[in-house]
């Protein structure tokens, strides 16, 4: 607790000196060109938080969601990947990403986005579109909260990884089963007929493959199949031209499988600040919360921008 609070203080403090001195604003006029991709996530209110995590089904921060793509549409202009690398722009652009495909990304954030005219990309796990299901970490998650399971099981990797040598396939069909005696009465993620939606609003829709796993544990005829039954179902949608890898881990085959596909782009969770001469297959993401202050915000972009990465 005292760790997670002496962090959002130094962030919060020091975020607020380089905004009054504004050197957001001075590294943009000293930069020829930047790109600036942030990553979201959901509004649960157990991800986004300043000390204290609170419920995951409770979701929040829609005002202050509205001040952050406020404030990136006053500084940057809002730029899809081919409108970024185009060689005729000289400008600092920004993009906003979400990962995995919640449901509050299509209720809080969608209207706010286009209140703002802004470019995003929404990645999406096809295997959770149109189910009650949820990502093994929100499982978990939920469980504990509501005490049909305990804390121990936080030690289970968030992601199933195939092949790791610590893969408790008992311990992950427990929680499954444990999960299945659970009435959710809310749909944690969104359906077929948000993604349409999206779509119609001139958002894009990404590859998160089908069912979130590591990439990089699997074979290349494995990442084939997680990458292209995805690619498939958002398909019949629309085009699909990029992806972001799950949990950040992807390798060679990855991005041949993506190649093949005709895609262009890969979006990492690599943090940093992209230029013009950056592999587009391996764009860097700065993690953002949509709890997180504008002055948060600064600190972030600043450090990144700077390769400061501990953040």
């Amino acid at each position: 607790m005292l760790s997670n609070t002496i962090k959002y203080l130094l962030k919060e403090s020091v975020g607020f000196v380089l905004r009054v001195f504004r050197v957001h604003v001075l590294i943009k006029k000293l930069s020829k060109k930047f790109y600036l991709v942030f990553n979201y996530h959901s509004f649960s209110k157990y991800n986004n938080y300043k000390v204290k995590r609170g419920n995951i089904l409770e979701t929040g921060y829609r005002d202050n969601f509205d001040k952050q793509i406020k404030f990136f549409n006053k500084h940057f202009e809002f730029s899809y990947p081919n409108e970024f690398f185009r060689a005729d722009n000289k400008k600092c652009s920004v993009l906003v990403t979400f990962d995995d495909g919640y449901k509050d990304n299509y209720d809080i954030a969608l209207p706010l986005l286009q209140k703002h005219n802004a470019k995003a990309i929404f990645f999406i796990v096809t295997a959770l579109t149109d189910t009650k299901d949820m990502l093994m970490h929100d499982k978990i998650r939920l469980l504990i909260q509501m005490g049909k399971i305990n804390s121990s099981y936080e030690s289970i990797p968030r992601y199933m990884y195939k092949g790791e040598n610590n893969y408790d396939e008992s311990s992950v069909n427990y929680i499954n089963n444990a999960f299945s005696e659970v009435n959710i009465n809310a749909n944690l993620m969104m359906s077929t007929e948000n993604l349409i939606a999206i779509n119609k609003q001139n958002f894009r829709l990404g590859n998160h493959t089908h069912s979130h796993q590591a990439l990089s544990f699997l074979n290349k005829d494995q990442q084939a199949d997680e990458i292209k039954i995805c690619d498939s179902m958002l398909s019949s949608i629309t085009k699909v031209g990029s992806i972001a890898y799950p949990n950040g881990l992807y390798n060679s085959d990855t991005i041949a499988v993506c190649k093949e596909l005709g895609y262009n782009y890969g979006f990492t969770i690599k943090p940093g600040v992209n230029d013009d001469k950056e592999n587009p297959f391996e764009l860097k993401r700065i993690g953002i919360n949509v709890s997180d202050s504008i002055n948060t915000i600064v600190f972030k972009i600043v450090m990144n921008y700077i390769g400061v990465s501990w953040i």
